[in-house]
């Protein structure tokens, strides 16, 4: 018994070979529209994108270095006693220079503060390191705490953008506003 449901099942599967076998032969061979949509057909040609603006390239490049460093939080400021005294790039600190200390910001990058309790907003550079308190975000001088009022505040939250690398000049007044969502 066994051997005849063996040989119904090689009868029922020799047929569709067969036919399978039959399909592409010699005699009936496909019109070119069948064979058409067999034939390789080459990618088009990627669309030519306009280069970007460099102003663009700085703003993206400033959003892909933000993603790196702690932009937002409390600001503390300079003791009076470090008048005079070295920062991490050699300069001397004053009091009177609008400057800050930042822990991973590149040094002589220029960033943009503004206080979340008073809404003013200055530049400073980053010329030393620092604040070492887990806390703050960023370190003033005493200029730049009084300019934004966040020696006086009881809320020292600022916002930090940069808006300058080391060796580039800083972008215009209101492009940030502009460029932001």
């Amino acid at each position: 018994m066994k051997v005849f449901y063996a040989l119904i099942a090689a009868a029922f599967l020799a047929v569709p070979v067969a036919r399978a076998q039959s399909f592409l032969c010699d005699e009936c061979k496909p019109d070119g529209a069948v064979r058409g949509c067999y034939r390789f057909r080459p990618e088009p040609a990627p669309l030519a994108l306009p280069d970007p603006e460099p102003l663009q390239m700085r703003l993206l490049r400033y959003a892909s270095l933000a993603v790196t460093h702690r932009l937002a939080g409390l600001a503390s400021y300079y003791s009076a006693s470090l008048e005079g005294t070295l920062t991490a790039n050699g300069e001397r600190y004053w009091h009177k220079q609008l400057t800050a200390a930042h822990l991973t910001l590149p040094l002589g990058t220029w960033v943009e503060l503004t206080a979340r309790a008073t809404g003013k907003t200055i530049r400073v550079r980053v010329n030393d390191r620092g604040p070492y308190v887990k806390k703050f975000a960023i370190d003033l001088s005493r200029a730049a705490a009084r300019a934004l009022g966040v020696d006086v505040a009881e809320d020292r939250w600022v916002d930090i953008r940069i808006i300058a690398l080391p060796g580039e000049d800083p972008l215009p007044e209101g492009v940030l506003t502009a460029a932001a969502p």
